[in-house]
């Protein structure tokens, strides 16, 4: 349990202080979205561009990956069929209810889990693909589609290209290529990255905290589906994710819980951009985010205490 605490107590703790940067002003959200940018354009990529260059092809996590999607599409698909035949919700709510459940955190809370917890970045780097360049093509269709009035000017195209436009896609397939090639870029290209992606724990991490101070909506309409949205992401499809990987894929204790860790992991705060994007609801991404960051702090220590190997 002391080892648990001392490998997550450091993530909450610069989160806490991102809040409480956001919460008393010291830093402006000028200053978040700086951070943010910094963080997501050029840290990120660096420190999984540095650390997948080590990784052989063969070691990809590739039916842990399985098992992770299995739950990801059940509860997203969940969600979608909840709001639709019980809240009686339109596509375009239906489509962000779905996102929120099973979109996960796999940026600003999954690399550093990654990095400080399971101190290897191959698993990261497979969800997110998985995340960018199957989930995010059907989010943008299913929004396009739901979206009142004329459909936004090529989204489809836009769908479709969409990993071709995300830095730490690219950053993480530079990484393999580089690996699939058995080159070794020279010193001097490495050390730069390195230290370039040794920000990229401490600033995602403190964007997160900052990213918490946001008001909280309390409208009786919206609560009902906020709980299902959330106990689907949170409760869900970790258990989902569980059952797969053990009793379908047999897994191993390392790979189960590394699947299941990350499936346990908050609502993407990519959620609210699509869905702010596509004049959506933003009430419900934005208070899935918000809830379920808060109450991960429960489930990924509750996996850790479960399935740490």
């Amino acid at each position: 349990m002391r080892s648990i605490l001392s490998e997550f107590l450091p993530i909450w703790i610069i989160a806490g202080l991102g809040w409480a940067a956001s919460r008393s002003g010291v830093v402006a959200r000028q200053g978040r979205e700086a951070l943010t940018a910094f963080a997501f354009t050029f840290a990120m990529p660096a420190v999984l561009f540095t650390m997948l260059t080590k990784v052989a092809l063969g070691d990809l996590p590739f039916r842990p990956l399985i098992a992770f999607a299995v739950s990801t599409l059940t509860v997203a698909a969940a969600a979608l069929a909840l709001v639709r035949w019980v809240f009686h919700g339109k596509l375009a709510e239906q489509v962000i209810a779905a996102m929120s459940a099973g979109y996960v955190n796999a940026g600003n809370l999954g690399i550093p889990v990654a990095l400080y917890v399971l101190h290897d970045a191959s698993f990261v780097m497979a969800v997110l693909v998985f995340q960018v360049m199957v989930m995010t093509p059907l989010i943008f269709m299913g929004l396009d589609l739901g979206r009142e009035g004329d459909a936004v000017p090529g989204a489809w195209k836009r769908s479709l290209l969409a990993p071709l436009r995300n830095p730490l896609v690219l950053g993480a397939s530079a990484g393999l290529v580089v690996s699939a090639l058995s080159w070794h870029p020279p010193k001097e290209v490495m050390r730069p990255l390195e230290l370039l992606g040794g920000a990229a724990v401490p600033v995602a991490l403190f964007v997160l905290g900052m990213a918490l101070d946001v008001p909280r909506s309390d409208t009786a309409a919206n609560r009902g589906v906020i709980s299902v949205v959330v106990s689907l992401k949170l409760v869900a499809q970790p258990l989902i994710a569980f059952v797969v990987g053990r009793e379908m894929l047999h897994l191993n204790q390392a790979a189960l819980y590394a699947v299941v860790l990350f499936a346990a992991l908050p609502t993407a705060q990519n959620t609210f951009l699509y869905a702010t994007r596509y004049n959506g609801g933003t009430e419900l991404p934005r208070d899935a985010i918000l809830i379920s960051t808060l109450l991960s702090m429960v489930t990924v220590s509750v996996v850790s205490l479960l399935l740490r190997a």
